[in-house]
């Protein structure tokens, strides 16, 4: 089978060799493996779901690999996979019956002096992360455990790509996004897509509803939305990549989901200049962030804007 065909051309920064017969074909940026036409890996097996598992770029020379919620499953050196694994060369990727050895390709020129492509822009951030993942991976059976956090995974990427936003990265159960755009329309669109992020977990817990009501528990998320001035761009010879108080104080802001019982929290600043923007939402009060000096207000989400039909 010829995979260059399915390739999108980019810059070589890493490869993956077929172990059948020694195809090498490079990574782009984001990387679908899928029995979809259109995937940037076509594995043409009823076996392998239509989106089975993605790798993503993300910091430095960084190269990420998730299931995205596959039936079958995805296996990395011979183990499951049930949250994102960085890969490191060498790593063998097992999905159904192909198999691929990842390799980095490190460029042998010196790296730019960190920060020169660093500029400090307004943006909307957003945090999202499983509640009690922890016990979650105590009590549910490793394969079934693996296809909800890749389903989220895949959600995830859907929702966010669909409202215009971009993903920095994932870390393990918490995804952390932005927009460039700060306007009241992409601060609707944020609010769209926090919505639909928490709504994804209630989809899961259906299609898995036997799993979690054996653990007797709930599969669920927080959510939290902020805004503020973030020094963004590329470091070194990376990706692109966020930094500061603002993205900070965002995941600080999701953490409190849990005591103050809101699955979706927004802060004053992202409100800040929206005079339609407070009917959205319940105050909170002003609370405490952990290791921040001044507090923040902050408002749960009650009623998204309806902007397209899913």
């Amino acid at each position: 089978m010829n995979l260059d065909n399915c390739m999108i051309s980019n810059e070589i920064r890493a490869a993956l060799v077929n172990s059948a017969d020694g195809t090498e074909v490079s990574l782009p940026e984001i990387a679908i493996f899928g029995r979809k036409p259109d995937s940037t890996i076509c594995l043409p097996d009823n076996r392998v779901s239509r989106r089975h598992a993605m790798i993503r770029r993300q910091e430095d020379d960084e190269y990420w690999f998730y299931d995205l919620g596959s039936f079958n499953g995805s296996y990395l050196n011979g183990e499951r996979v049930t949250t994102v694994r960085q890969l490191e060369s060498g790593d063998l990727i097992r999905i159904s019956d192909f198999e691929y050895r990842f390799e980095l390709q490190r460029p042998g020129e010196p790296s730019p002096s960190p920060g020169t492509d660093i500029q400090v822009l307004p943006m909307i951030i957003l945090v999202s992360d499983i509640k009690g993942f922890t016990r979650l991976s105590e009590i549910i059976p490793h394969d079934e455990l693996a296809q909800a956090i890749g389903s989220w995974y895949g959600y995830c990427d859907q929702v966010l790509t669909e409202h215009g936003a971009a993903i920095d990265k994932f870390i393990g159960d918490a995804v952390l996004a932005y927009w460039t755009d700060t306007s009241i329309n992409a601060r609707k669109w944020a609010l769209s897509a926090a919505r639909y992020l928490r709504e994804s977990c209630d989809l899961i817990h259906e299609e898995m509803r036997g799993t979690f009501d054996r653990a007797g528990m709930d599969f669920t998320s927080g959510v939290a939305l902020h805004m503020g001035e973030v020094s963004w761009g590329q470091i070194g010879q990376g990706g692109l990549t966020m930094l500061g108080d603002a993205v900070n104080t965002t995941f600080r802001i999701q953490a409190l989901t849990r005591s103050l019982g809101s699955d979706i929290l927004v802060s004053s600043d992202f409100l800040n200049g929206w005079k339609e923007g407070p009917k959205h939402c319940s105050p909170l009060g002003t609370h405490e962030l952990k290791g921040r000096q001044a507090p923040v207000e902050l408002f749960a989400l009650e009623h998204a804007p309806e902007l397209f039909a899913r």
